[in-house]
């Protein structure tokens, strides 16, 4: 009989001291692969983030710097208003290139609006932030009333919305980014006058809090995006803003560095984690293999007789070890990706940073990483126990076996 055969059968039958040791593999291997799956979707969605600040540096009204970071990162509702004539001053600014302002108004959670969600508007002409993430054939497109939203929102039926009683037609769905964009909807300022017309009549107020007057776009944004020169420092020139301008200056390296970090801390704590269940598994695996050679000395004194060498029994006992922990491995990879991918959703917004499901190659390399890292918490106790079982001769083993 091969040894394949033998550990087939050996597996098929069955004990707890097996059974356990599968557990364990399964454990193993779903949180290494888990643990890979969460930090490349971390790391995915901080690249995105950086692609989609588009800004060097963004001006919002005192005190809305923690609510600009929310609208990035997690689309937080929020509705700010800042006096346009800034943007003439902004714009005059040595060192700053391109300048964009953009309205925040968030809808309601109420019949006259689908979904409460952060509705974002800009303005077409000196847009550089928003539009490169829409095809040129919208922006060519574009009609009255029509907005573009994020991939994370639910349309209604007929590719509409409803947002403070009044219907739109979604003409885009954006791509998954992993940040607030997933959950924001996109619209020109043309369509945003009308948005903040119905909002006042629903009681949302934008501007001077004094009511809708025509255009109020003119004369209100929420902030101005700031793309700043290649010669010129960041610092220089948001302080030269700041100077002149009654607002808050937020860089995005300091948010994309505030999101890095966070995110490194929370990879660290997962690679902790995996080597704990490594380290703890290997060395429980090694006592529960140990104690299955012991409970089997007799069986190793039937092979010992039939001819079978040290070496063959070593092989036959790694063959064993880790053939349970491939088996634990497949299925402790295939649960942990049942739970990652249909929640990977509800996930982000618990961890409340950027979020992308990883490339094809980056999930393959996680299974592939999962599994061997599993065979070999596997094959270490393996060997340990193979050398155990096969030093002690062949008499004392039936002597052993008979007690």
């Amino acid at each position: 009989m091969k040894t394949a055969d033998i550990v087939l059968k050996k597996i098929r039958n069955g004990n707890i001291e097996g059974g356990a040791a599968f557990a364990f593999a399964i454990v193993l291997s779903s949180t290494i692969f888990a643990g890979m799956m969460l930090s490349a979707s971390l790391y995915r969605g901080a690249d995105n983030l950086k692609k989609r600040l588009g800004a060097d540096i963004a001006v919002v009204p005192k005190g809305q710097e923690s609510a600009y970071e929310g609208i990035l990162l997690n689309s937080e509702p929020v509705e700010c208003s800042f006096d346009r004539k800034y943007e003439s001053i902004i714009r005059s600014t040595e060192g700053v290139e391109k300048v964009t302002p953009v309205i925040y108004l968030a809808s309601l959670r109420a019949s006259c609006c689908s979904v409460p969600i952060q509705i974002i508007g800009y303005d077409p002409e000196t847009d550089f932030v928003t539009s490169p993430w829409i095809s040129d054939k919208y922006t060519n497109e574009n009609g009255d009333g029509d907005m573009i939203v994020g991939c994370n929102i639910a349309i209604e039926e007929g590719n509409t919305l409803t947002f403070f009683g009044r219907t739109y037609n979604v003409a885009a769905r954006l791509n998954k980014t992993g940040t607030g964009m997933d959950k924001s909807a996109y619209v020109s300022f043309e369509v945003m006058e009308q948005l903040i017309k119905d909002a006042n009549e629903k009681g949302v107020q934008f501007g001077d809090g004094e009511g809708y007057d025509k255009n109020i776009t003119d004369r209100y944004v929420s902030a101005f995006m700031v793309d700043v020169a290649d010669d010129y420092s960041l610092d220089s020139v948001a302080g030269s803003i700041l100077g002149a301008v009654p607002g808050e200056v937020v860089r995005s390296q300091k948010v994309i560095k505030s999101v890095t970090d966070g995110i490194g801390l929370f990879a660290d704590l997962i690679r902790a984690i995996t080597y704990l269940a490594f380290a703890g598994v290997t060395f429980v695996t090694v006592i529960l293999h140990i104690y299955r050679v012991n409970n089997r000395k007799k069986e190793w004194a039937v092979y010992r007789m039939m001819g079978g060498s040290k070496s063959w029994i070593i092989r036959l006992i790694l063959t064993e070890t880790t053939t349970l922990s491939l088996f634990g491995a497949i299925v402790g990879v295939l649960l942990a990706a049942l739970f990652y991918f249909p929640f990977c959703d509800y996930i982000s917004q618990q961890i409340k940073f950027p979020f992308v499901i990883p490339e094809v190659s980056q999930i393959v390399d996680a299974t592939l990483i999962a599994i061997g890292a599993t065979i070999l918490s596997g094959a270490v106790p393996g060997l340990i126990a193979g050398e155990i079982a096969s030093k002690t001769e062949c008499y004392e083993l039936m002597r052993e076996g008979e007690n």
